[in-house]
C-alpha cells in the first residue's frame, strides 16, 4: 500500500525515533522554526546555518533545523471530547491549572484582566478582546515572575470549529492549536534590519498553547512565556558564533559552500562541521547578556494566525510503502521528496491544516511576582569545565542554568532527579529542556546531572528508570547508574 506522509518522515523514522527524547514541547518550537522558513528570517538549507542561539539542551543538537522540524508532526490523533466545567472568563486558571504540565495554584496568584469602564462599549474590540477573520480572542488573566509569564486566552469562533486532530495530555483532550505572532517588551530595545524594520528573532513566536475545547467553537488555554530567555540579548554571542564556525572550517579545509553540497560528502563535511561547533559552542553562552526585568512593563502580542490540524489530514502519497521509503538510502529517498507539489510543503497547508488569520493585537501590563522566587547561586565547574551557574524555584517550575569554561565539550543532556530519585518532568511548552515541572514532587532534594547526549540517548534512557525508584534496591536506582556515568552531578537542597 503506498505511503502517504509529510516531506520528513523518513527524518523522523531513521533518525528521531532512535537517537531523541520528544518531549510534547518540542512541536511549538519546531513550528516556530517551520514558519521562520516561510518568512525568510532563516534559509532552509542546512543545520549549519540555522544557530542564532546557543544548542543548549533542545533538539536541535540533534541534527540541526531538519530533525526540529521533522518532531513538529508527530502528533497523536483522538476523539475529541469537550470539558465538562464551562468557565467564564477569569475562570480558566481554575479549569486548567491542575491539568497543565506547570501544574500549580495560580488562582490565588494572578490577576483578572480587566476592561477599563471607557472602553465597555458595544463594540467587538476592547484592551483585552479583539475579533477578527469570525475570531474573538481574549485575554482574561496574568500572572509572572522573574521566569516566566503565564496568561490565559479564550478564542471564541462565529462557527464551530473544524474537527481537529487532538492529543491527550494530562487527563484532557487538547486540540493542539499554535498560534503565529511577535511578541514584544516595553523594556526591550530589539535590534533594526537594514530596511529600518524591526528584525531581533526574539520578537517571533510559534507556539502551541495547553488548552482544551469548552465546546464546539470555543477554546480555553494557557499561554507560557519564557521572559527569561525573551530578555536575552544575543548580539555578541552570535558575532562570536561566526568566528567559532569560520574557525572550524579551516581546520576542517572547507568552505560553506562544500557544506551546502548536496551530495553524499556534503553531507559527510555537514555532519563533522555541526559536531566540531556543537562541542565548543557552550562555552560562548558567557556572551549572552541578560536584560535587567523591571517590576512593571507592557507585554505587546500581535497575534496573526490560529492554526488547527485537521482531523484527518491528507499527506502527500509519494507511490512507495513505508518499508519502501525505511529501506532507501538519503539519496534515494531525497529524489522521492524532491516530486513533492511545492503546496504540500507549506506550512499551514489546505491538505492538512484549517486556520484563521487576521489581526487581533493586546497590549498586557505585566507586574512581576518575586515573593515565591527561590534563586541558589552556584557557580562552579569540575575539571571537565562543565557546571551550574543558578537553579531558580518558582511556584511552578525549577530552571536550571548552566556553565561552561573554554574549551569544554556542551554536547551533553540535563537530567533532573527529585527526592524520591524519580525523573522531573520536562515543560511541554518550553523551549528547552532545563525548565523542569516541580508539580506536586517533593523537591526539598533535587539531583542535577549533566550526561554525555549520545551516551544518554543510546545507553541511559528509559522509561523504566524513570519513576519508583523509591522502591528499587541501591543497584538498580536510576541514580546508580546516572552517578557512574554523569560528566557532572550537583545535589541541590531547598
Amino acid at each position: 500500500m503506498p505511503a502517504t506522509f509529510k516531506w520528513n518522515e523518513h527524518i523522523i523514522k531513521k533518525q528521531i525515533r532512535s537517537e531523541v527524547e520528544i518531549p510534547e514541547k518540542v512541536t511549538g518550537k519546531a513550528r516556530e522554526a517551520y514558519r521562520m522558513i516561510e518568512t525568510g528570517q532563516i534559509k532552509q538549507v542546512n543545520a549549519a546555518k540555522v544557530k542564532s542561539k546557543p544548542l543548549r539542551w533542545t533538539l536541535r543538537f540533534a541534527g540541526g533545523l531538519a530533525m526540529v522540524l521533522a518532531a513538529s508532526f508527530i502528533i497523536c490523533a483522538a476523539n475529541p471530547v469537550f470539558a465538562k466545567n464551562l468557565p467564564v472568563i477569569g475562570d480558566i486558571f481554575a479549569q486548567l491549572q491542575d491539568k497543565v504540565s506547570f501544574f500549580g495554584n495560580f488562582t490565588d496568584r494572578a490577576t483578572v484582566l480587566e476592561e477599563p469602564e471607557a472602553d465597555t462599549v458595544d463594540s467587538p474590540n476592547g484592551v483585552y478582546t479583539k475579533t477578527d477573520d469570525g475570531l474573538t480572542i481574549t485575554f482574561s488573566e496574568v500572572y509572572a515572575n522573574e521566569q516566566t509569564i503565564y496568561l490565559t486566552m479564550q478564542v471564541k469562533s462565529e462557527e464551530p470549529f473544524p474537527d481537529s486532530m487532538m492529543r491527550e495530555l494530562n487527563d484532557r483532550q487538547d486540540p493542539g492549536f499554535s498560534l503565529d505572532f511577535i511578541k514584544k517588551y516595553s523594556f526591550i530595545e530589539y535590534g533594526s534590519g537594514d530596511s529600518g524594520e524591526i528584525s531581533d528573532s526574539r520578537m517571533y513566536a510559534y507556539m502551541t498553547p495547553e488548552g482544551t475545547l469548552e465546546d464546539d467553537s470555543t477554546y480555553n488555554c494557557i499561554l507560557r512565556l519564557d521572559l527569561k530567555e525573551d530578555a536575552k540579548d544575543y548580539t555578541e554571542y552570535e558575532k562570536q558564533h561566526k568566528i567559532l564556525e569560520q574557525q572550524v572550517l579551516n581546520e576542517i579545509g572547507i568552505t560553506m559552500d562544500d557544506i551546502n553540497d548536496e551530495t553524499e560528502q556534503g553531507r559527510i563535511y555537514l555532519k563533522e562541521f555541526v559536531d566540531k561547533v556543537g562541542a565548543r559552542q557552550g562555552n560562548l553562552e558567557s556572551y549572552i547578556k541578560q536584560c535587567d526585568v523591571p517590576k512593571e512593563f507592557t507585554l505587546s502580542l500581535n497575534l496573526n494566525k490560529l492554526i488547527g490540524m485537521k482531523a484527518e489530514p491528507q499527506y502527500w502519497d509519494s507511490g512507495y510503502t513505508p518499508e519502501e521509503l525505511e529501506n532507501m538510502s538519503e539519496e534515494e529517498w531525497r529524489n522521492v521528496m524532491a516530486q513533492m507539489p511545492a503546496e504540500y510543503q507549506q506550512h499551514p497547508n489546505k491538505f492538512e491544516n484549517f486556520w484563521y488569520e487576521g489581526t487581533w493585537d493586546f497590549d498586557i501590563p505585566i507586574t512581576i511576582d518575586s515573593s515565591q522566587t527561590v534563586t541558589l547561586d552556584i557557580n562552579e565547574t569540575n575539571d571537565d569545565g562543565i557546571g551550574l551557574k543558578s537553579v531558580v524555584k518558582t511556584p511552578y517550575e525549577l530552571d536550571v542554568n548552566v556553565m561552561y569554561e573554554e574549551g569544554s565539550n556542551s554536547n551533553v543532556f540535563m537530567v533532573a532527579l527529585d527526592a524520591d530519585g524519580n525523573k522531573l518532568p520536562y515543560i511541554d511548552t518550553a523551549s528547552s529542556t532545563d525548565n523542569f515541572a516541580i508539580q506536586d514532587r517533593d523537591i526539598s532534594t533535587v539531583d542535577i546531572y549533566i550526561l554525555d547526549y549520545g551516551q544518554y540517548m543510546d545507553e541511559l534512557k528509559g522509561e523504566e528508570r524513570y519513576n519508583n525508584n523509591e522502591n528499587k534496591p541501591v543497584e538498580e536506582k536510576w541514580s546508580t547508574l546516572l552517578d557512574a556515568n554523569a560528566k557532572y552531578h550537583k545535589t541541590i537542597h531547598f
